[in-house]
């Protein structure tokens, strides 16, 4: 096993490293994006915004915003390439159960992301003049946590990619709707069972109230973690279902 997840992580990082332009591309690109939204709203919201909570707010839901995708969007797209490259048939009847090696994707995927996101959120903070409080281990947390709910829908994605096989076009309407239970915060409880909702939320507090890990109500850490395995539960189940579709269809290796 720590063998399967040794690979997993060279392929991540050899992709990384080999495919540099667009990686570098892809950083720019969100970089850009934050930076018109943070200055949009500012420009926009007058005297009457509250900036101080609003902005480091914006900050704080946009990076989330950011794990949320890639983390989704990291098993989704795997499973794409892999048909596109015509390896798919070739992972399945692999040794190590595919569930294991998505698995340790997921988490090579994790890893890259949090060594991407974290300097980055600094990065904003000082160039938009942002003192924002982060205490790591309640930082690192909330990421753990938030992330597993959107695995849960990756794998959901995955699943549905290995039936309809192009699912692009769907994928960024997740996207572009994950960006509404990220971003703004409400009170209703049906908007903090949303997947990442609560991660995000919880982060805000941290941000802007400096409040740790600890300090939050077990209410709030019950809904935390609750959502979280709900949702990785549900990717599971329905990724197993649609994975025995595409096998008794004997459309697995076809795209």
């Amino acid at each position: 096993m720590w063998r399967v997840f040794l690979a997993n992580f060279e392929k991540s990082f050899a992709e990384f490293r080999r495919y540099y332009f667009n990686s570098i591309s892809s950083i720019a690109t969100f970089l850009i994006f934050f930076y018109l939204l943070f200055f949009g709203v500012k420009a926009v919201g007058g005297p009457t915004l509250n900036l101080s909570s609003t902005l480091d707010g914006i900050i704080v839901g946009y990076f989330m915003w950011i794990m949320f995708i890639f983390s989704f969007q990291g098993v989704a797209w795997g499973i794409i390439e892999e048909a596109q490259r015509g390896t798919l048939e070739q992972v399945f009847s692999s040794p190590i159960a595919f569930e294991y090696q998505m698995f340790f994707r997921m988490i090579c995927d994790f890893l890259f992301n949090i060594a991407l996101a974290i300097p980055l959120m600094y990065f904003v903070a000082f160039t938009t003049n942002r003192k924002i409080g982060f205490d790591l281990p309640t930082l690192l947390y909330l990421l753990i946590a938030g992330t597993v709910s959107a695995l849960g829908i990756g794998m959901i994605l995955g699943g549905i990619a290995l039936i309809f096989k192009r699912i692009s076009s769907f994928i960024q309407i997740v996207t572009i709707g994950s960006l509404f239970f990220t971003m703004f915060e409400t009170n209703s409880l049906w908007h903090r069972l949303l997947p990442m909702s609560q991660a995000s939320s919880m982060m805000r507090a941290l941000a802007i109230s400096n409040v740790k890990f600890y300090q939050f109500n077990l209410v709030s850490h019950s809904i935390l973690w609750c959502t979280a395995l709900g949702y990785l539960t549900i990717g599971f189940i329905s990724f197993k279902y649609f994975e025995k579709r595409a096998m008794i269809s004997g459309s697995l290796s076809q795209y």
